[in-house]
């Protein structure tokens, strides 16, 4: 008999924390916090709709101006901060390239608002007044939208005359043998974002040659897009912060020889020439939400 009240104990000892995995927790649910961890932070998120991607929306223009205009040439840099966007030695050695990076705050200045609304006005054919009352206050150009890793080209030369220029004082062009169709090309992409800043890096990039199909790889992927020969600028890569609004400005920054900063933004100097001023303004940061079920797709799209 004392057998078998020893084997009924014993038994009953080896069920009670089997009983205890499916003790419900304070809201009745029949299993713990600990073991099904991915519904809890499901339930809490603060969309509960699934994964959610973000994504700068950005606005972009290019001017091109005669040299004689005081606007592209001095009064737009003098409302821009150039000092506090990286650190100087960085700084000058864009300077001296001829490179010149500044931005604008939020509340954009009249000169380089006035700059865009022509910019816009003369792509679209329209009166300069008819695109000042079109547009919204604060927008200097055309928007795209640009995910963490993506990029996006923004060609600010093309089909430069090589015939009228000195190639053979840019070491970093001695590469290319075809020269034909050679354009100037800013490569941006997003470096990191958050709620309502964006880090842009951007790269100039030389195009030239024949538009071919060329291998490249992306990740592990191979791609065969159609394009030129690049050659990038890596020594002249730099990094810009932006807030929502502000406008960073790429533009000349007057060398007295032959540069790449003059290739890019003023390749003619004659009295017929023009200069030309890159525009970049973070409008803000959206999001694009997705479903959990099988078979993802993106259901909406909105900031």
């Amino acid at each position: 008999m004392s057998a078998f009240r020893a084997c009924v104990v014993a038994t009953m000892l080896l069920l009670l924390p089997g009983c205890a995995l499916f003790m419900a927790d304070k809201k009745g649910s029949p299993t713990g916090d600990s073991l099904l961890p991915w519904r809890k932070d499901k339930a809490t998120s603060e969309h509960g709709d699934g994964p959610v991607l973000k994504m700068a929306r950005l606005e972009a223009s290019i001017v091109s101006r005669p040299l004689n205009d005081a606007r592209i040439r001095r009064y737009v840099w003098e409302e821009l901060d150039e000092s506090g966007l990286m650190a100087p030695e960085v700084r000058q050695g864009l300077n001296i390239c001829g490179f010149r990076v500044g931005v604008a705050g939020s509340a954009t200045p009249w000169a380089l608002q006035s700059l865009a609304q022509e910019a816009v006005a003369a792509h679209r054919s329209q009166d300069v007044q008819q695109v000042a009352e079109s547009l919204n206050q604060t927008s200097i150009g055309p928007a795209f939208s640009l995910m963490p890793n993506g990029k996006s080209m923004l060609e600010v030369q093309s089909q430069l005359d090589v015939n009228r220029l000195p190639i053979n004082k840019f070491a970093e062009l001695s590469t290319l043998r075809d020269r034909r169709g050679l354009k100037c090309v800013f490569e941006v992409s997003v470096k990191e974002l958050n709620n309502d800043w964006v880090l842009l890096n951007v790269l100039p990039q030389i195009h030239a040659g024949a538009s071919t199909t060329r291998l490249s790889i992306s990740g592990a992927s191979d791609q065969l897009p159609v394009r030129q020969n690049i050659v990038p600028l890596y020594e002249q890569q730099f990094t810009v912060k932006l807030l929502a609004g502000e406008v960073a400005v790429i533009g000349y920054h007057e060398n007295s020889d032959w540069c790449l900063g003059r290739l890019f933004f003023q390749p003619d100097s004659s009295s017929s020439g023009s200069e030309r001023l890159l525009m970049i303004r973070m409008a803000g940061i959206d999001e694009l939400r997705g479903t959990s079920d099988p078979g993802f797709r993106l259901n909406s799209y909105g900031r």
